[in-house]
């Protein structure tokens, strides 16, 4: 009787876990954080998120509108760390999203921890990431200008003008996530 209460207490806090979001607040442990403030003073922002492949993409903020310089297709931003399950979990999922819609839609896994070269090599090679990963100091002053990631994971979707479509805080049933993709494609 006490296992079978135990295994029921334990099926809903690994449900409740995999709805949630992680906490965000090994985030605020980085140091950089100080230097994004000292740049989110300004109204116009031009700054680039610099891609764990070599890559970077230009982001600039005028009169409150973001704009990037892949604005010819659709873009999710997942905001993540290496350390949170629920980010871990949508891995495959995003993957696959990846896959499906490469012509016209990006993915852009934005990490906001410190993670050396290395490192980042290795979490991508184990967990067969086929989207890119911006990585770099720049990532925190993206998530300001967003107006703040409060866990992780957390999504932004983007039409293919650079408008805001819908956000999300959390794991997302890849289903829900494909509905609004193919709204925007």
């Amino acid at each position: 009787m006490f296992e079978k209460v135990l295994k029921n207490l334990l099926s809903v806090a690994l449900i409740a876990g995999i709805f949630l979001a992680c906490s965000s607040e090994k985030q605020d442990e980085d140091n950089n954080i100080s230097s994004v403030k000292e740049q989110m003073d300004e109204e116009n922002l031009s700054f680039s998120l610099k891609m764990f492949d070599g890559g970077s993409m230009a982001v600039k903020k005028e009169a409150g509108h973001l704009s990037f310089d892949n604005a010819n297709k659709a873009t999710l931003f997942v905001f993540f760390t290496t350390w949170c399950m629920p980010c871990l979990g949508e891995i495959p999922h995003l993957n696959k999203i990846q896959e499906k819609y490469k012509e016209n839609f990006n993915i852009i896994g934005v990490l906001l921890e410190d993670k050396d070269k290395e490192g980042l090599e290795n979490f991508t090679l184990k967990h067969k990431i086929n989207y890119q990963i911006a990585n770099g100091e720049e990532n925190y002053l993206f998530a300001r200008v967003l107006g703040g990631v409060s866990g992780v994971p957390m999504m932004f979707l983007y039409g293919k003008g650079g408008t805001l479509i819908k956000q999300y805080l959390g794991l997302v049933p890849s289903e829900m996530l494909e509905i609004d993709i193919a709204k925007v494609l």
